[in-house]
């Protein structure tokens, strides 16, 4: 943690008053320095400071400096504090130091022995025995190395996904870990992916393997999918990573739950989507507050990482709108780094890259690069991977590449390898290479050979030409170039308004229009009603019998048609999206119901676009749904502030 001025806190432990001192006098020049003098205060700091870094001296009584030691290295918070024993041996108190076999025990990057033999000062003696630079040293073994990839202009970062499978002691997860110690060796990935149960199917878990990463010195990034986990749990589930010290995480909405489950296909969760999860995830960087028997506790600091995915590839125009209208409620919300999903057109990337600029988003990109052979080639373009985009042109291709000797490998790696120069060209921050059955050798010929590309990237552009028939992009093409200009294509797609549309828009004016003259008056007599239980389940009954007929309404009392041009997103989206579409749509078809059901943020999309409203799909973030107003009537809900859309308001009750 650091100070206000943006120093690093550092805690000093001694009963040597001349030591403390001396080391405050070398390190306040560049550090914040807390002192304590004794076991049980520098434990007690050490917990409740939560320092950048502790240097630990001697401690009366003898003994103490190595039983303090242990404690902090085995404690639930200091254990991943960086910690530098200075055992100080100085003429006149030549029994102040650490004993022998002590010294043997300690940590050799963390300890330092140093003598001051009374012909320079304690301070000079310990300045030159270098204590700032074994604290640097120290601190940067604890050091975000994806965070601090990512953000270095000078830097292309490199993440590599793996995938665990179901079980806990099968070949597949023995794997990932030979990837892992395979990339901690040859130091060109900067973090390891690991995915949450990808396909909707239940697997390794991803926090208990990443946490088995970041023992190898790799940099884990977890894949936190919200399919399975209610806001309690994933919020306990960050409380169980930041503890590890795992910082990284890749908020995502998750693939549909899969029917290959212990006795068929489990209940889908999506309790809280991806711009919720990053608003638990901003708030407790800061600190949460919640309240406890009336008291209000503030929690310590955390310190996360948060990535978001978002798909450039999507084909119709209210696709494309819809996925940035929720993209800049993510990055609102606190995202701090964007993967792409997995594609293969390299003027949908860019145009992500001059939507960010349009918007006057700094937040880097990392390209989705997957090494994709013909078998899952095939399954992509049929859409049975959803969010993935794969054209008829370029399964030609392979197919093509499949009759050379090596049955098309060579020709893989070589285009991931191109797809790695351009994202590198074009301005990416990184590329995340992904796919199955691939070794740390492939991803080292992608990032040696894709650097070495990327001298003459321009020259690939047209290689990567991949777009749909008849697909829309956000900017106008570049003739020239291949890519994109900044100027918005023009956005055409229309689509007929049903009346149910219409009528609703009608409704809303004359009932739920907080400044309406009236609308006081209709707020006391719903109060009436809701203080007399036999009238309120009346008046309940009636309301769910019109909006089940109207909206097919689930009742659950934090109405959000309001926030979806009046389409239930509880009810007629399968992962309950509040906040805008998931990634999976393809063509306009919902991911769950392809053929049968049209997303409805696409259906949204068409319905506020007719009347130049489309634009309300990213003015304000949609919280979760409040479950403790579950089957209670929502129009008494709202007219009493209590719904979100109340709060939002400033509606509050007569």
């Amino acid at each position: 943690m650091t100070d206000g001025n943006g120093k690093g806190k550092i805690l000093t432990i001694s009963s040597e008053t001349e030591f403390i001192k001396s080391v405050e006098k070398v390190l306040k020049p560049r550090f914040q320095v807390l002192f304590a003098s004794t076991e049980e205060e520098g434990l007690t700091k050490a917990r409740l400071e939560r320092p950048d870094a502790i240097v630990l001296g001697y401690l009366e009584p003898r003994g103490s400096s190595f039983r303090l030691h242990n404690r902090l290295r085995s404690g639930w918070i200091t254990k991943h504090i960086p910690l530098v024993v200075v055992d100080l041996h100085i003429k006149s108190s030549p029994h102040r130091t650490w004993t022998r076999d002590e010294a043997l025990q300690m940590d050799a990057e963390e300890y330092i022995t140093i003598s001051a033999d009374g012909t320079q000062s304690i301070s000079r003696a310990i300045e030159s025995a270098g204590l700032i630079d074994a604290i640097g040293s120290r601190l940067k073994s604890k050091a975000n190395l994806l965070k601090e990839a990512i953000l270095d202009p000078e830097i292309f970062c490199v993440t590599w996904e793996q995938i665990p499978g179901r079980g806990a002691f099968e070949i597949q997860q023995e794997t990932v870990i030979e990837n892992v110690n395979h990339a901690a060796k040859g130091g060109m990935v900067h973090a390891i992916s690991v995915t949450d149960n990808p396909g909707g199917n239940p697997a390794l878990s991803t926090e208990m393997l990443c946490a088995q990463i970041k023992k190898t010195n790799m940099e884990p990034l977890v894949h936190l999918a919200s399919r399975d986990k209610n806001r309690n749990e994933i919020e306990s589930m960050l409380y169980g990573l930041a503890a590890e010290g795992v910082r990284n995480i890749l908020v995502l909405t998750g693939d549909y739950p899969s029917k290959d489950a212990f006795e068929g296909m489990p209940k889908p969760v999506f309790d809280i989507d991806p711009v919720n999860v990053l608003r638990l995830v901003k708030i407790m960087n800061r600190g949460l507050e919640h309240q406890v028997m009336g008291k209000s506790i503030t929690l310590a600091p955390t310190e996360f990482f948060a990535g978001v995915c978002v798909s450039p590839f999507k084909k119709l125009e209210a696709e494309v709108i819809t996925q940035y209208a929720k993209l800049k409620k993510k990055i609102v919300a606190g995202a701090d780094f964007i993967i792409t999903q997995v594609g293969y057109d390299i003027r949908k990337v860019h145009e992500l890259l001059q939507w960010l600029k349009l918007k006057g988003f700094d937040v880097p990109v990392l390209a989705n690069i997957y090494i994709l052979p013909y078998g899952v080639a095939k399954a992509m373009n049929a859409n049975r991977i959803p969010g993935c985009v794969v054209t008829d042109k370029l399964v030609q291709d392979i197919a093509l590449e499949r009759e050379e000797k090596d049955k098309g490998k060579s020709a893989r790696l070589l285009r991931a390898a191109k797809q790695y120069a351009m994202a590198r060209g074009i301005g990416c921050s990184g590329a995340h290479i992904g796919g199955h059955g691939i070794t740390y050798e492939m991803v080292e010929y992608i990032v040696k050979k894709g650097d070495e590309l990327s001298r003459n990237w321009r020259d690939l552009i047209m290689e990567f030409q991949y777009p749909q028939e008849n697909g829309f992009y956000f900017f106008e093409e570049d003739d020239v170039k291949g890519l994109n200009r900044e100027t918005p294509s023009p956005r055409i797609e229309k689509m007929p308004v049903p009346i149910s549309y219409r009528f609703s828009r009608l409704a809303h004016v004359i009932m739920f229009n907080e400044k309406i003259w009236y609308f006081k008056l209709v707020q006391r007599f719903l109060n009436f009603i809701d203080r007399k239980p036999k009238l309120k389940k009346i008046f309940g009954y009636l309301e769910h019998l019109a909006k089940t007929a109207l909206f097919g309404c689930m009742n659950c009392g934090d109405c959000a048609l309001f926030d979806a041009a009046y389409l239930c997103p509880m009810t007629q989206c399968p992962k309950q999206q509040r906040n805008g579409p998931c990634g999976g749509s393809y063509g306009g078809w919902c991911e769950v119901f392809p053929g049968e059901r049209k997303c409805i943020w696409v259906r949204a999309y068409h319905r506020l676009k007719a009347f130049g409203e489309e634009g309300k799909i990213e003015e304000h973030i949609v919280p979760p749904c409040n479950w403790a107003l579950f089957e209670t009537p929502s129009w008494l809900n709202f007219y009493l502030g209590r719904d979100h859309t109340a709060k939002r308001l400033g509606i509050k009750a007569p």
